[in-house]
């Protein structure tokens, strides 16, 4: 440590609500404590109720080990996204350009924060891991020291996604995207590979003798590529630093509004390329707008390609879910749901430009409700092109008859439109009442907080409401699906338009 970052700890130090050692030594005591008194049981209670009929197939299936050893690459180049827009050497704007920004060593300033940033991947990975090695294990199909090999694996990829968030962080743009193309495609490549690499030659089914070197082995390349990242830090541009930083904290100011929509919009891609491109021309009326929005999904190439891969994967979760039963069908239904709403923001943004028009005048002769509607075919269509690719590919995968085959296919392409046009609801949604924040004082305490979270969430409920309603009636018959599609669709169109009149009022 260099005198001059030792003064400047001293005097955040000596300010009137800092933290002396004996509270830091207290949080870590408090942490520690808390995961030997409820993580541990709850992780044992979790695993022995997953230990089910039909949770236990799954995990252990033929092709688990590969389904594993994919996840950790996938897993790299989402982090290797994520850094492009928060990277994990992140500080605050004022110590961003106060220490950052001066003489001393960037890593001399960022290892800290660094350090802190890399729990988030280390207690998630080792959270799934030890979750499924208890699930195996009280089982009865792993032994306890295979499934802790396949832990402490587990704690060196996570170690290696925090090294691919730095990379994230650090590369150019054209770089960052290569290179994560470059582990899509490993991720691809190793699941369908008959020897399990990675995180899945550790696997607690597998052979115990190919665990150990495997084990040891990702321990050491996640301690090494965290080794390495420490030099890399003095190569962070500055404005990338200032610009994330800015970012995060407007970002974490609009969350304590409650503004979850806002803080959304903090992370959306700029524009970057097709800037060129004329995004109007002759034609139709609906090929006007489809060009249109085209163009603008071009001008975002990152965020529209994992948009798309997204609503790939979500579907196929959603058709892979259709034929679970038990905890992990309402799981994968419901991500898979989830996912293809959150997939679709970035292809939507047309109809929230429309509802933007709201009040003004009518220029086209166009009105809001009109651009809304066009601006939701090529979506429409795009989406359920998408959905269609990712639930064919589980069907083709699973070897589903051909009658469920067909209702596996429809579910996920038909919730699409249904979702589009919840997404024209959620654009005119508008502020939140002031009533909503009125306190509620009880015996429990003040629970105003229920009714606002239930109004940032509708939009999720909803989505999760027509994903149960028409993978149930899918169950049911094809007759039942397309009735409760037509449900969910004339629903989310009254509530679009209620929402559409209120805000013209």
């Amino acid at each position: 440590m260099t005198a001059s970052l030792a003064a400047v700890r001293g005097i955040w130090a000596d300010r009137t609500q800092a933290r002396t050692r004996t509270d830091l030594l207290y949080l870590v005591y408090v942490a520690v404590l808390s995961v030997v008194v409820l993580g541990v049981p709850v992780l044992r209670l979790l695993g022995s109720g997953l230990a089910r009929p039909d949770v236990l197939p799954v995990l252990l299936a033929g092709s688990a080990p590969q389904v594993v050893a994919a996840a950790l690459p996938l897993a790299g180049a989402g982090a290797l996204l994520v850094g492009s827009v928060r990277g994990p050497a992140l500080l605050a704007p004022f110590f961003t350009a106060s220490l950052a920004w001066s003489g001393l060593r960037r890593r001399t300033v960022l290892w800290r924060p660094f350090a802190r940033a890399l729990t988030v991947p280390v207690l998630g990975v080792a959270t799934v891991a030890t979750l499924v090695t208890v699930t195996l294990v009280s089982s009865g199909h792993a032994a306890a020291p295979d499934g802790a090999w396949f832990v402490l694996a587990g704690l060196g990829g996570a170690l290696l996604l925090g090294a691919a968030w730095l990379l994230g962080q650090l590369l150019e743009p054209a770089p960052r995207r290569l290179l994560a193309l470059a582990l899509t495609t490993a991720a691809a490549v190793i699941a369908w590979l008959p020897a399990p690499l990675l995180l899945g030659a550790v696997y607690p089914v597998g052979p115990a003798a190919a665990s150990v070197p495997w084990a040891i082995g990702m321990l050491l390349a996640g301690a090494v590529a965290v080794g390495a990242c420490i030099p890399l830090l003095d190569r962070l541009r500055g404005a990338v630093l200032a610009e994330q930083a800015s970012r995060w904290e407007s970002a974490t100011v609009i969350a304590t509004t409650g503004d979850l929509a806002g803080v959304a919009g903090q992370f959306r891609a700029r524009p970057t390329t097709a800037r060129r491109l004329p995004a109007f021309g002759p034609g139709p009326l609906p090929l006007l707008y489809a060009r249109r929005d085209a163009i603008a999904w071009l001008r975002t190439p990152e965020r529209s390609v994992v948009n798309a891969l997204l609503v790939v994967c979500a579907a196929a979760a959603l058709a892979g879910g259709m034929q679970l039963t038990g905890p992990l069908a309402g799981l994968a239904v419901s991500a898979g749901t989830l996912g293809i709403w959150a997939g679709s923001g970035a292809f939507v943004d047309g109809i929230g430009h429309a509802i933007h028009t709201l009040g003004a005048p009518p220029l086209l002769g166009q009105s809001a409700a009109l651009q809304a509607v066009l601006h939701a075919i090529a979506p429409t269509l795009l989406l359920g092109a998408l959905a269609a690719l990712g639930a064919g590919g589980t069907a083709l995968l699973t070897g589903v008859p051909g009658t469920q085959a067909v209702v596996t296919l429809l579910v996920p392409v038909l919730l699409v439109p249904v979702l589009v046009t919840g997404r024209v609801r959620d654009a005119a949604k508008g502020p939140m009442p002031l009533g909503l924040a009125t306190p509620m004082p009880t015996a429990q305490g003040d629970l105003s907080v229920i009714p606002m979270l239930i109004w940032q969430s509708d939009a999720i409920l909803l989505a999760l409401l027509s994903g149960a309603a028409l993978t149930l009636a899918g169950a049911a018959g094809t007759s039942w699906m397309l009735l409760a599609t037509v449900g969910a669709g004339a629903v989310m169109t009254l509530l679009a338009r209620s929402r559409l009149r209120g805000t013209r009022e």
